[in-house]
């Protein structure tokens, strides 16, 4: 039996759509919280006139940036309108380890990545706005122009998704309200940190969230299929594993391949993150499954009990199919 370990520094996570209040949100607790701080991010982008280097983002050059992902040293990372933007793991681990909490808004890969890391330690607060006319409203109300509010509101429902993966659930009808909310949060989950590290004190086990990857083998647009249970090769995440490797050894392992990172779906356009998120109620946890695309780059003969399938006959979330029968850009392999 794994002796549990204390649960250190917390990790506040704002996840929602575009415009839904969330940096306001955050402000607002930042003032009225001790021992809590905004995580900044590592960006390329220039500094703001109300910036400051290490408070809301640590600002680098575009070398810098690529030598914190040759060394691992972003948790995740991702272009955004041109500039990178990425998460630096130092930061999160030094403030976990010193018992210091953060806060930060992330999109929900990111989030639910972050988490696979860190899951004693990271909350996830999903913000979701009173209805979509009104997030709308708020969008035309910043001035963003009409066929960039158009895109962000495509998005909305698949980032309305995966609000059941959180912890908690906020509608930001108004911000005073919905920052009390917030507020009540961070009391409660310090409050439940002292508890779960009295459990740990007395050697008592307590509930947990388990991580696995799923990756699915892809040519065209067939899937490699096994003919037993899981379907796709599956792999537990390992303690501070990434999740895209724990996919490369899944593939390796059971298909007896050379799996490499540049044929993950998505590898080349931003940080390798899952094209969908699953979930799994087991008997004492819950558990998170990433699901990658492997993109062959031929059609291989399947080892025994292996068999090509075409994507639409094979049981997948609808994202990822959508991916498979659409997206030819995604399922294009890039070759340095």
């Amino acid at each position: 039996m794994t002796t549990p370990q204390r649960r250190q520094g917390l990790i506040f996570v704002l996840v929602g759509p575009p415009g839904v209040g969330k940096n306001a949100l955050m402000n607002v607790v930042l003032n009225r919280v001790d021992n809590l701080r905004q995580l900044p991010t590592a960006t390329t982008r220039a500094p703001r006139p109300n910036e400051q280097q290490g408070r809301e983002h640590l600002f680098v050059t575009r070398d810098e940036f690529q030598q914190l992902i040759d060394s691992k040293a972003l948790i995740e990372w991702q272009v955004v309108h041109g500039e990178l933007y990425g998460m630096p793991r130092a930061t999160v681990e030094e403030a976990i380890a010193g018992e210091h909490d953060l806060i930060a808004d992330i999109d929900v890969l990111g989030a639910t990545y972050l988490r696979s890391l860190y899951p004693d330690n990271a909350v996830l607060i999903f913000i979701q706005p009173p209805s979509l006319d009104e997030l709308k409203k708020r969008m035309e109300t910043r001035g963003e122009r009409p066929e960039e509010i158009a895109k962000r509101l495509r998005r909305v429902d698949m980032e309305m998704q995966y609000a059941p993966l959180c912890d908690y659930l906020i509608t930001n009808a108004v911000l005073e309200d919905a920052s009390e909310i917030l507020y009540a949060i961070v009391l409660a989950e310090r409050s439940r940190s002292a508890l779960l590290n009295l459990r740990v004190e007395r050697h008592l086990p307590r509930r947990k969230f388990t991580f696995a990857t799923t990756v699915i083998p892809v040519h065209g647009g067939e899937v490699l299929c096994h003919d037993g249970d899981p379907p796709f090769p599956t792999a537990p995440l390992t303690h501070g594993e990434f999740p895209h490797d724990a996919a490369l050894r899944a593939i390796q392992q059971e298909l007896g391949i050379a799996a490499t990172e540049d044929l993950l779906a998505f590898g080349k356009q931003q940080a390798i993150l899952p094209v969908a998120l699953d979930t799994a109620e087991q008997s004492h946890f819950q558990q998170f499954i990433f699901v990658y695309l492997y993109l062959l780059p031929q059609r291989i003969t399947p080892p025994e009990r292996w068999q090509w399938i075409p994507g639409r006959q094979a049981k997948l979330p609808p994202a990822v199919l959508d991916v498979i029968l659409n997206d030819h850009n995604a399922l294009t392999p890039e070759r340095s």
